[in-house]
């Protein structure tokens, strides 16, 4: 029971990000499976994946991390890290 309540306060705090990411046109939908986001730019653009850290106080995703208690701030930054990585010419053939 006690995971059940720790899913749900991270599904919360996954809730918040995913506003927040919308207000900057980012779509975000969450997994089914786990809690977690998938984000991408747009729908040719690659997935990325963002959870909470074991102890709950930040978002992860790929090398980086930030706090929970600023959802817009990770937004900001999920923004510019998409905007970079996308940004880049595709290195496959």
């Amino acid at each position: 029971m006690e995971n059940h309540r720790n899913d749900s306060a991270k599904v919360l705090l996954l809730v918040e990000l995913c506003r927040e990411l919308a207000k900057l046109g980012i779509g975000a939908g969450l997994s089914d499976a786990r809690p977690a986001l998938s984000v991408r730019r747009g729908p040719a653009d690659r997935n990325v994946w963002i959870s909470l850290d074991g102890s709950g106080e930040s978002y992860v995703w790929g090398r980086d991390d930030h706090a929970v208690g600023d959802p817009a701030g990770a937004a900001a930054r999920i923004a510019a890290y998409l905007r970079k990585r996308d940004d880049r010419p595709d290195p496959r053939p």
